[in-house]
């Protein structure tokens, strides 16, 4: 049995209810480099949502473009996460 983190459980229910969601992964260049970044967005719009933990697990900083770092918000459950992501992406594609 393989370990699923959260961020698999996170990227399998957006896609879910968004089935056309982009989602990427922060490439490593080099070893020390952090992957524990993704992004979600939806095609053809430029703006995208991201979170953000290098386990890969909760809690997740997250950040779009519509609020800066400063005002980053933390999803502490894979529901949180799932939330702020889809609210966000509906406020897109209803734009």
């Amino acid at each position: 049995m393989t370990d699923r983190r959260d961020i698999d459980c996170i990227v399998e229910r957006v896609k879910e209810r968004i089935p056309g969601v982009i989602v990427d992964q922060l490439t490593k260049i080099h070893p020390a480099d952090d992957d524990g970044l993704w992004w979600f967005r939806l095609p053809g719009i430029k703006k995208d949502i991201q979170i953000e933990s290098s386990s890969g697990s909760c809690p997740f900083i997250v950040e779009s473009d519509d609020f800066s770092s400063t005002n980053a918000k933390t999803a502490h459950t894979i529901d949180e996460a799932v939330l702020m992501i889809i609210e966000y992406l509906h406020s897109l594609a209803g734009s």
